[in-house]
């Protein structure tokens, strides 16, 4: 049916993220789906200390020699180092490898991918807004200077999958990128896990479920004023657990 862009979380990469999520990956396959999993510009190597209680504690965190990430927080500068090198390098893989129905993004990657709805016509001109995004643990940038993002609210319909026992990013945290979302075209739903992407039936039935209803409803010509017959398609394909 179409391209989706598959963003994966800080300290992954493409690969990672594509076997994390091949439960998911491997479902929408069955629906004609592909997915392409770039892996984020910013490298976030260990550094070369001989200090080992350092680079336990960095390994902990979960950062390796292949980890990535699509930024950097500067808590002191309250800046987000590396967003503009992540803004050009995803304008040229879009442009190689797209158009893109949508995206689906875990944490950071979920964050950029709310991001990247309401600029996506901005670093891929050529490019058509996106049908729909699927955000995992995702959450707003909290820094002032990117208040232009999200003012309008993102447009685009968003499925908000929040893991009841994550504890990385709160369901406070992810409700700022919730808020920032039209509220018509916006649906959140609560898996009984913590912070990764469920892989268990009833999680993929309603995610793949809401995709396909929300990319019918956005390739079907509009023939009435109602605006809501995604919401009709998903609630006949099964919602149950929203």
């Amino acid at each position: 049916m179409g391209k989706i862009l598959f963003l994966h979380g800080y300290t992954q990469s493409g690969s990672l993220f594509s076997k994390k999520s091949a439960a998911l990956r491997k479902a929408l396959q069955k629906l004609e789906f592909t997915a392409s999993y770039p892996t984020a510009p910013i490298k976030l190597a260990l550094p070369d200390s001989a200090d080992p209680e350092e680079r336990a504690q960095l390994e902990g965190q979960g950062i390796d020699d292949e980890s990535c990430g699509w930024w950097v927080k500067d808590e002191a500068k309250q800046e987000y180092v590396g967003l503009d090198k992540t803004w050009a390098y995803l304008a040229e893989y879009i442009k190689e490898e797209g158009p893109f129905d949508g995206a689906v993004g875990f944490s950071q990657g979920a964050a950029l991918a709310g991001m990247l709805c309401s600029q996506i016509t901005k670093i891929a001109p050529d490019h058509p807004p996106f049908k729909f995004a699927v955000l995992y643990s995702g959450f707003r940038s909290p820094l002032p200077q990117h208040n232009y993002i999200y003012n309008p609210l993102i447009s685009t319909p968003t499925l908000h999958v929040l893991g009841s026992l994550d504890t990385v990013v709160s369901e406070q945290r992810s409700k700022t990128l919730i808020d920032a979302c039209e509220e018509d075209v916006r649906v959140i739903y609560t898996h009984p896990g913590g912070h990764f992407v469920p892989s268990s039936k009833t999680s993929l039935n309603t995610v793949t479920g809401w995709i396909l209803a929300t990319v019918k409803a956005s390739d079907a010509k509009p023939t009435t004023g109602d605006e809501d017959g995604w919401e009709s398609d998903f609630d006949s394909i099964g919602a149950g657990n929203l």
